[in-house]
């Protein structure tokens, strides 16, 4: 059996806004969570299982400030890696997130800018003959016509999301869905 090579594409200021709320609501984080406050939430078991081959890993979010405060968020997120196997069998290695980190003027606004290069490059990865799954990790219900565009050329979809501010028809369109609650709280 082989394992599918997976592309996972990280809404990163939908999981902060979601995993601050539930943290606000009461939800004990686990001591091995990585957060920076409105920037950057992360949890090592989001890409841990045997069963997907995560060739890259992108991590899409927004900041305020100067470009310093930009690349030191670039760094932190590139600082944190994950584990994939070879295609071929070969030992498992590790590889850093891929940081696309935008500039945004106004703290409580979101960007566009990170919902929109999420579907140019998950469409991009859709058409990649190497890529079996397409992993979104995001509730947002904007994406629910990229995931019905990404599914028509086989490629097989998987959504996570925390159960806080997850559009309910976003399950209807996915092949398989994970519950982030039980990876980043008590």
């Amino acid at each position: 059996m082989t394992i599918p090579r997976t592309v996972g594409f990280v809404d990163g200021e939908n999981l902060v806004m979601r995993y601050q709320a539930m943290v606000k609501g009461g939800a004990k984080p686990k001591a091995d969570v990585v957060h920076e406050r409105d920037c950057f939430v992360w949890h090592n078991d989001v890409t841990s299982w045997s069963m997907f081959d995560f060739i890259r890993v992108n991590y899409y979010t927004s900041t305020t400030g100067d470009l310093v405060k930009v690349d030191s968020l670039k760094d932190k997120i590139c600082s944190v890696d994950y584990t994939f196997n070879y295609a071929d069998g070969a030992e498992a290695a590790n590889a850093m997130l891929v940081p696309n980190v935008f500039h945004k003027p106004i703290k409580n606004t979101k960007a566009r800018n990170v919902d929109l290069q999420i579907s140019i490059d998950f469409l991009r990865a859709a058409h990649l003959p190497n890529v079996e799954v397409l992993y979104l990790l995001s509730g947002d219900g904007d994406y629910i016509p990229l995931i019905q565009e990404a599914a028509r050329y086989g490629k097989e979809i998987w959504v996570g999301a925390f159960s806080s501010g997850m559009h309910t028809k976003l399950k209807h369109h996915i092949d398989q869905f994970v519950l982030l609650d039980d990876l980043f709280f008590e």
